[in-house]
């Protein structure tokens, strides 16, 4: 499968293989979610019997294992990163902001899985490597690397799964802003009212910049002091 694109799932007369099998999976979890994934769903979608699935395949299990492979490889992960950790921070941060936007129920499932394959290891090594690099201890970079993963899972779940509110009902996104505002001012809480203008604006781009530029901000406390 190629990086950086939705996998095609070829018509049933081309032969089965595992990245079939794999593409097909990734499909029905972006169109569905994990939840609706089934080795059945997965025949059905490849035009052949479940059974023939297993002459590629493990099992369920192996194929997410697949799924988080095309993942973390889509992100586009250096093995090593050059220059400065704050750097290095942003663009593993953002590098995985991309692979989710594109796959987003998908990297719900990386995040959320242990990561069991070395293609799956690989970013966290990356992670981890590049603040060993730079002299960090071993116990903070554990740590940023939690951190870092929590606040991932946190702005992608926030991001795919957040919904208008009590604007709901309302089409156009000036109505849903506006109806959000209302909802907020008149909601009787007076701090909630203060700020209901700003809370009813959701700019995912701004408040994932703003979180990278904190973690970063906090990491420089905690960086070793070089010597000049």
């Amino acid at each position: 499968m190629a990086r950086g694109a939705r996998p095609e799932v070829p018509g049933p007369r081309e032969p089965l293989s595992r990245d079939r099998i794999v593409g097909a999976a990734l499909v029905i979890i972006d169109e569905e979610g994990v939840e609706a994934l089934s080795m059945r769903r997965i025949a059905a979608r490849l035009g052949v019997q479940a059974m023939s699935l297993y002459n590629h395949v493990r099992s369920k299990d192996d194929i997410l294992d697949g799924v988080t492979e095309f993942i973390t490889t889509d992100m586009r992960m250096p093995r090593r990163v050059t220059g400065g950790w704050e750097e290095g921070i942003r663009d593993i941060a953002y590098g995985f902001r991309r692979a989710s936007l594109r796959h987003p129920r998908a990297c719900e499932l990386v995040l959320m899985r242990q990561l069991s394959t070395p293609t799956a290891l690989a970013p966290v090594d990356t992670m981890i490597a590049m603040m060993l690099d730079h002299g960090f201890d071993e116990e903070i970079a554990v740590h940023v690397l939690r951190l870092f993963i929590s606040f991932q899972v946190g702005t992608l779940l926030q991001e795919v799964r957040s919904a208008p509110g009590s604007g709901r009902e309302a089409r156009g996104p000036e109505e849903r802003l506006a109806a959000r505002t209302a909802y907020f001012a008149g909601s009787g809480f007076p701090a909630v009212a203060k700020v209901a203008p700003i809370l009813a604006v959701n700019d995912h781009e701004a408040e994932f910049a703003f979180g990278v530029e904190l973690l970063v901000s906090a990491l420089r406390g905690l960086a070793p002091v070089t010597q000049d």
